[in-house]
């Protein structure tokens, strides 16, 4: 034998539906706006890329014209040597690829004077 069922009346039949049709459009309302967030998260995404992009390029060109610019001193400066003596112009340009660390890092240049000898002196 089947269970057996209340009776539902048709005024909590039509209660029950109610609930339900409101659930299913708050359902619907929730997917349309997870949809569109999803949609707009994806969007800045592609943006961040791009620009991430951007960045990366200006980097690298930054750096070209940092070694270009770098060689190019070089070039002058050792055309000048008998007026830079005792100035290692290598060290001074050396890449240093912990530029962050700037504070923590010193840089000794060694100047020779020709009546005064060698010193060394660190500057920031």
């Amino acid at each position: 034998m089947p269970p057996k069922r209340k009776s539902v009346t048709d005024e909590e039949d039509d209660e029950y539906r109610r609930k339900r049709d409101r659930n299913n459009q708050a359902v619907k309302r929730s997917r349309v706006k997870s949809k569109q967030k999803t949609e707009e998260t994806q969007q800045r995404v592609e943006q961040l890329r791009m620009k991430n992009q951007l960045l990366e390029d200006k980097i690298d060109n930054q750096k070209k014209e940092l070694k270009f610019l770098k060689e190019l001193f070089l070039t002058q400066a050792q055309a000048k040597a008998d007026k830079l003596v005792g100035i290692n112009l290598n060290e001074l340009l050396q890449d240093d690829d912990s530029d962050d660390d700037d504070e923590d890092t010193k840089e000794h240049v060694k100047v020779a004077s020709k009546g005064e000898g060698s010193k060394s002196r660190s500057r920031k």
